[in-house]
């Protein structure tokens, strides 16, 4: 199994609500999809988000991310971020969000 973990800046706060609009949207076709579980997290001025998702096959992931909002969203992440990236690791369940996080530092 993959935990996928995305880390996402926004630009400015001006940005909040379109990346609300788009996560809201993916998060309601995340859930007629092969994804086992969810999460999203924050820091702790709303600017910087994350997400992880826990996915039995690498082929479910990539099927996902390229399709419908989620591909949208990609085009229009330039808009909304100086800041995007993601990680995936190798794992049976999701991982704490301290040990996510960490990932990002490195």
């Amino acid at each position: 199994m993959f935990v996928s973990i995305t880390k996402l800046e926004l630009k400015s706060y001006s940005k909040f609500f379109a990346f609300f609009r788009f996560n809201g949207q993916i998060i309601k076709e995340l859930q007629g999809t092969a994804c086992k579980q969810y999460e999203i997290s924050c820091d702790w001025k709303f600017k910087t988000w994350f997400t992880m998702t826990l996915w039995e096959k690498e082929e479910d992931i990539n099927s996902f991310y390229r399709s419908g909002t989620h591909l949208q969203a990609m085009k229009q992440s330039a808009n909304l971020s100086n800041n995007l990236s993601s990680k995936r690791v190798n794992s049976n369940t999701m991982l704490s969000w301290k040990e996510a996080k960490a990932l990002f530092k490195s």
